[in-house]
């Protein structure tokens, strides 16, 4: 996917007939999905060009920060998934307190016609967009004759009676039900950081682990999960501990895994690690050797997970 971080970086002749999704998605599930493959299949079918508008952080960042959700993918994971669907152009644009004081028939006019010569625009059902979030589906609807291009609504998409939407995945998340996020993401959910040092004391105690330094805001609830874990293109089983290792009284919030049947250098490897199931909530042992016996319990849990 080309990635243009400037809208001065484009003028309206430089993609045919351009199919464009608007929103933030955040998460890339399986909503947002819907809409990146109805632009692909309708640009494939006017042979136009299958495109992306967003941001490069949650609007809240700027305009309330203290309102602000922790944000499930990151740019580079964003950018990869979108890419993956087929979408070729993405117009990953700085959010600015200037550009969200834009009317929303400024946007219309300036952005999507003017500056982005839109075809066709593809939105979630929900969509709403310029100063004070005034901009609606209704109004694109309206304003759609008047400036040349098409407008496609997509549904909500539900799994039972479940919305399929990035609020309730953080919700999930932040619960430790990584299964059911995962239903709704259409993918486990995938935590990426580079391994470093740290203290040890999984190879002391027959399970060496990598301490996983996570680039990502939001981090599933503390506890033991099976994983799945991608370094250099190939993927590992094993089992992950999210937490602040109570036995040894530390404080800061760690990743550590333990891959199975492993052997290896992994300090300063880039990992993705992909939450499977959730094995058991993370608690203090009253003794190492207590800790080492509830450990290989999880081992063997996290195999039967795998196995299945």
């Amino acid at each position: 996917m080309r990635i243009h971080e400037s809208l001065a970086a484009i003028e309206p002749t430089s993609y045919p007939k351009p199919v464009l999704a608007l929103g933030n998605f955040d998460g890339v599930h399986l909503g947002h999905q819907k809409i990146f493959r109805h632009v692909v299949s309708r640009a494939d079918e006017i042979g136009g060009t299958p495109m992306v508008f967003t941001f490069d952080c949650h609007p809240l960042k700027v305009l309330a920060p203290e309102r602000a959700p922790l944000v499930l993918t990151t740019n580079a994971q964003k950018r990869s998934l979108i890419g993956a669907l087929g979408v070729r152009v993405g117009l990953w644009i700085p959010f600015t307190e200037q550009f969200a004081r834009q009317k929303p028939l400024a946007f219309i006019r300036d952005v999507l016609q003017e500056r982005i010569g839109v075809h066709e625009l593809v939105v979630g059902y929900d969509f709403r967009f310029g100063h004070c979030r005034a901009g609606n589906v209704s109004l694109l609807q309206q304003q759609a004759a008047a400036h040349g291009y098409e407008v496609t609504v997509i549904p909500a998409v539900k799994l039972g009676d479940t919305v399929v939407s990035s609020s309730t995945i953080r919700a999930l998340l932040q619960k430790g039900q990584v299964e059911e996020a995962a239903r709704l993401l259409g993918r486990n959910y995938v935590l990426a950081g580079s391994v470093v040092e740290g203290f040890h004391r999984g190879a002391k105690l027959g399970f060496p682990t990598a301490n996983v330094r996570i680039d990502h805001e939001l981090v599933p609830r503390v506890g033991v999960y099976a994983v799945r874990v991608e370094w250099k293109g190939r993927h590992y089983p094993g089992v992950a501990n999210v937490g602040n290792n109570p036995t040894f009284g530390n404080e800061s919030l760690s990743v550590e895994v333990h891959l199975l049947d492993f052997e290896g250098d992994l300090y300063d490897a880039q990992l993705g690690v992909a939450f499977v199931a959730r094995v058991r909530d993370e608690r203090k042992f009253a003794s190492v050797d207590e800790l080492v016996a509830q450990i290989a319990c999880d081992v063997q849990q996290a195999r039967r997970i795998h196995a299945g």
